[in-house]
């Protein structure tokens, strides 16, 4: 929405909401989790992740950025209209843009970041419905930082190998606390298979990322 002002950000309700109501979800799911599992260190283990994403989802909504740009200022508001902090657009000496997806490769999504001397600033696609107006805007005169974007790659895979390596680890964990002598032996092989597969995958993707570290 262009002002005499300049740019103003429009937020994705669908994204917001979605937190809103996911954060309430996992917070409720997590507590049920970590109460009922006082006297089992498995489920308390699994409860505790999902009562700090809700937490995390509705602290990311309250500190969400309501962005004003200038001819010469990025603006940083809260959804309150306080102003939180501004940043000379001069500061900006490259970006780097990420093109994601989901694992079902059905839905992409385009993270921008701006690069200072000294400081990083992100924004998506997913948060703002005027993404490429903003963009276009905060863009102009930048170089493409290439070796920001192979560096954001090597460390998001990074991430996902200690990722599959813990999922997997503790699922094996919380499956295996659970059998007994009347458990059906197979389905638990089965899946026990299949987080050792992800461990080993992800413990694939540690090595190789490791490896092309600085």
């Amino acid at each position: 929405m262009k002002t005499k002002k300049g740019i103003k950000s429009k937020p994705k309700l669908s994204t917001i909401l979605i937190l809103n109501i996911g954060g309430i979800l996992a917070i409720i799911f997590g507590t049920a989790f970590i109460i009922n599992g006082k006297s089992n260190l498995a489920v308390l283990i699994i409860g505790s992740p999902f009562l700090a994403l809700g937490i995390y989802s509705l602290y990311w909504v309250y500190n969400f950025d309501i962005l004003h740009i200038t001819d010469e200022k990025l603006i940083f508001k809260s959804v309150t209209g306080y102003t939180k902090k501004t940043i000379l657009l001069s500061e900006f000496i490259s970006y780097a843009e990420i093109e994601k997806e989901n694992v079902n490769r059905d839905i992409k999504w385009k993270d921008l970041t701006l690069i200072g001397h000294d400081f990083k600033y992100k924004i998506s696609s997913t948060s703002y419905s005027n993404y490429s107006e903003l963009r276009k805007t905060l863009i102009k005169g930048l170089k493409r930082n290439s070796a920001s974007e192979k560096e954001w790659k090597r460390r998001n895979e990074l991430k996902f190998g200690y990722g599959f390596i813990l999922f997997g680890i503790l699922f094996s964990l919380f499956f295996g606390n659970i059998m007994d002598s009347k458990t059906d032996i197979i389905p638990i092989i089965l899946l026990l298979g299949f987080f050792i597969f992800l461990i080993g995958y992800g413990i694939r993707l540690v090595r190789k990322n490791k490896n092309t570290s600085r």
